[in-house]
């Protein structure tokens, strides 16, 4: 599996690790687990409109946009699953392709345009 596809995968893992250790490091700090309790979970709606304009806000909606956008994120990743990237093997397909070409010998040579345009074919084939 190439770097590239794990990558969603890694930086979500981040991103959860990273929530994690602040809310500890939080919970140290307040002495107590429960300071999450206090959050102004009714209210964080109302002071995005304080997000949009880059105002201050407070650190309890922070957290809970932090935790919301992890939630999505995990969601998205969890029900959108990314499409698996299948590798072909070029040297194989290309001995594949000559080795069909090979058997249809006649065919080519009673048609000399058919040969000339699968020739092109498979040199532009080969430069990418």
């Amino acid at each position: 599996m190439k770097m590239r596809a794990r990558m969603p995968v890694l930086l979500l893992a981040l991103n959860w690790l990273l929530a994690l250790l602040m809310f500890g490091w939080t919970c140290k700090v307040q002495h107590s687990v429960l300071w999450w309790l206090r959050l102004d979970w009714t209210g964080w709606l109302s002071e995005l409109n304080e997000l949009a304009q880059l105002g201050t806000l407070s650190a309890g909606t922070l957290w809970i946009l932090w935790l919301a956008a992890t939630l999505v994120m995990t969601g998205v990743w969890l029900f959108f699953p990314a499409a698996p990237t299948v590798v072909k093997d070029t040297a194989a397909s290309a001995a594949a392709a000559r080795k069909q070409l090979s058997s249809e010998v006649s065919m080519m040579e009673s048609n000399p345009g058919l040969k000339e345009k699968l020739l092109k074919l498979h040199q532009s084939l080969e430069r990418i």
